[in-house]
């Protein structure tokens, strides 16, 4: 069986001025993902330094998780690599370790791939011409992300769960005019509906064998 594999770490983690606080704050804000989402198999979990991975049953809510992530930590930024494919070992259900597959693998590349890049986000790479577009698309989107900032972050994370202006207002603070004006400049109606079809995109490779 395929599964969704979301390996993530902190930019710059070493040269926080107080590291040992942010990675107390780090711990709090990735338990707090943990429950949140029934299509998590193997909890948000944190492994080597500052780096943390979990894995994900179908791409339902990881974008939004994604970007609660960047929001919540903000102005402090992540790197999110994610790859479907096998697990070959028994999923562990209460932390993301002791798993190995081609999922990993291809999941730790694209991190490594990410971070020679200076990009924060990017999917699995592969021979197949269909991942080339939304390959393409999220480094593009990856660029823009660099200079949202935390509403703007939660604002996009909410969109992505359908929440309606009103709703959105209410989540991050702002009126529903100030919600209307962020969508606009950042055109994030046209973004999650590419974010989406790449949702669905990985959905279609999870399903095949």
């Amino acid at each position: 069986m395929k599964y969704l594999v979301l390996i993530g770490d902190v930019l710059g983690s070493k040269q926080l001025p107080a590291r040992a606080l942010f990675q107390r704050r780090l711990k709090s804000v990735i338990q707090g993902m943990n429950g949140r989402r029934k299509t998590l198999v193997s909890p948000y979990t944190l492994t080597l330094g500052d780096e943390f991975q979990a894995v994900y049953r179908d791409a339902s809510g990881i974008f939004s998780d994604i970007f609660s992530l960047l929001a919540q930590v903000s102005p402090v930024r992540m790197r999110f690599a994610v790859a479907v494919g096998e697990i070959v070992t028994p999923i562990n259900p209460k932390q993301s370790i002791g798993m190995d597959g081609p999922a990993f693998h291809l999941a730790r590349a694209r991190l490594e791939k990410l971070k020679a890049q200076g990009r924060l986000l990017g999917i699995q790479d592969s021979a197949d011409l269909r991942w080339k577009l939304p390959s393409a698309t999220l480094a593009v989107l990856s660029g823009l992300m660099e200079g949202w900032r935390q509403k703007r972050l939660q604002l996009f994370s909410g969109m992505l769960t359908g929440a309606a202006v009103p709703e959105l207002a209410k989540q991050t603070g702002i009126t529903t005019r100030a919600v209307n004006k962020n969508i606009r400049a950042a055109d994030l109606d046209e973004w999650k509906r590419i974010v989406d079809e790449i949702s669905r995109w990985l959905n279609e490779e999870i399903k095949t064998r």
